[in-house]
């Protein structure tokens, strides 16, 4: 299979509330036929499970993304930030 990369960074934002920026990669190329997406949506549904912010992720939100990547119905997207 192939290998991706999955980066996690928490800090806080200027009113002192934790924020978690969560970026996954494909190492070679930029294709990902939406696994990246679906990752990422995993996780934003268990932030959101444990009193985290996490906006849905739409088509709307990361039209680019969608058009190379996902299928229309996905509806998750490569990168985002989520505060608590």
């Amino acid at each position: 299979g192939y290998r991706d990369d999955l980066e996690f960074a928490l800090g806080a934002s200027q009113d002192n509330s934790a924020i978690l920026r969560l970026r996954s990669s494909s190492r070679v190329g930029y294709l990902d036929f939406g696994v990246n997406a679906k990752r990422l949506n995993y996780f934003a549904s268990r932030l959101r499970a444990n009193d985290w912010t996490a906006p849905d992720i739409t088509p709307q939100s990361h039209p680019t993304y969608f058009i190379q990547n996902a299928p229309p119905s996905d509806q998750v997207a490569p990168s985002t930030a989520f505060r608590r």
